[in-house]
């Protein structure tokens, strides 16, 4: 018979820590999709209003993540 190992949930801090993590990326992601859809071809010259459009949206809803994430950490 095979035994699983029983996984414990884990404690406050380190849901925390997941989140934070999680918000991070979510805020990395945000900046980048700004600089490379929205900055670099502004500045180049070869602005396309869709990709600035998509750029800002994406953006937003990824700033809109990582505040939904960071509002869910524990005291």
């Amino acid at each position: 018979m095979i035994e699983l190992p029983i996984i414990s949930r884990a404690c406050k801090a380190a849901r925390n820590e997941q989140r934070k993590a999680l918000a991070a990326t979510c805020d990395t992601a945000s900046i980048a999709f700004v600089g490379s859809a929205f900055l670099q071809p502004l500045v180049a010259g070869h602005a396309n209003a869709l990709l600035v459009v998509g750029a800002l949206a994406s953006f937003v809803a990824l700033q809109g993540a990582l505040h939904y994430i960071l509002y869910r950490v524990e005291d």
